[in-house]
């Protein structure tokens, strides 16, 4: 049986900007007050909590990689492997490189079981 999340996910995908009640985590239950846009029929709402339900491994596949970027955004910034500007500097600059493509591939196209590469350890130089 969905819950009253699923349930309410799944009507706000379908029915957006419908008004409605929900009074349990039964389909039956679903109090319809927008007479302009139709209430979805069970099978529909069913059909969507599945999708959600699949969807919801990949967002979270994405949101991680996208946090873990933005964890090493500071690798990027030109100055901070170049020792004519930079001291300390950082040397395993390629180490991050590598390091964010992996994370930017799970970011572009999520995988329900992603495989998270290691985070390299900043080695610096003087």
């Amino acid at each position: 049986m969905a819950t009253n999340v699923e349930i309410t996910k799944a009507l706000m995908t379908l029915a957006p900007g419908a008004q409605w009640n929900l009074l349990s985590n039964n389909y039956a239950d679903i109090q319809w007050f927008s007479t302009d846009i139709p209430k979805p029929t069970q099978e529909q709402v069913d059909q969507q909590i599945t999708v959600d339900k699949q969807q919801a491994p990949l967002d979270a596949c994405k949101k991680q990689a996208s946090t873990l970027l933005y964890e090493t955004d500071w690798t990027t910034i030109p100055d901070v492997s170049d020792p004519s500007k930079s001291n300390p500097f950082l040397v395993n600059t390629e180490a991050f490189i590598t390091y964010r493509n992996a994370l930017r591939k799970l970011a572009v196209n999520p995988v329900a079981d992603p495989v998270w590469p290691v985070k390299p350890t900043a080695q610096w130089g003087s």
